[in-house]
């Protein structure tokens, strides 16, 4: 099944300069954060991608209804990105504590290879949708 896609981008960047690369005028409108580092220390949190000194950064170039998927196996990193977000005046649309059983990407997910490790393993996958209002 070979798809062409003309408006993507793969990116593996530092985000504290993600704006060399990427400017308002680019339209993103859609980011995937999939299986970051959770940085589970709390003098190490706000390292995460999805913390809310994150979040702002990435307003810099995100317009008003752009989307943020975001999959994860660790609890707690999970756990305070909702909060993150909230904090940061993202809507969640969509949330589960475990995607193979409450698919809320309606069979577009694509398992990545530390999804499925962990999936293997027992460890449920949590995942959202959040929306930038």
């Amino acid at each position: 099944n070979n798809l062409k896609v003309d408006n993507l981008i793969l990116v593996r960047y530092d985000i504290e300069r993600i704006n060399n690369i990427i400017k308002i005028e680019d339209e993103v409108q859609r980011i995937y954060i999939n299986f970051c580092n959770p940085w589970p220390k709390p003098k190490h949190k706000k390292k995460r991608l999805t913390h809310t000194k994150q979040l702002e950064h990435y307003k810099q170039f995100l317009k008003h209804g752009t989307e943020i998927y975001f999959k994860t196996d660790d609890d707690g990193l999970f756990n305070d990105s909702l909060k993150y977000f909230e904090e940061s005046v993202f809507e969640i649309l969509k949330k589960t504590f475990d995607l193979h059983n409450d698919d809320i990407l309606e069979g577009k997910n694509i398992v990545t290879e530390h999804e499925k490790m962990f999936s293997d393993e027992g460890i449920k996958i949590k995942a959202l949708i959040a929306k930038l209002k």
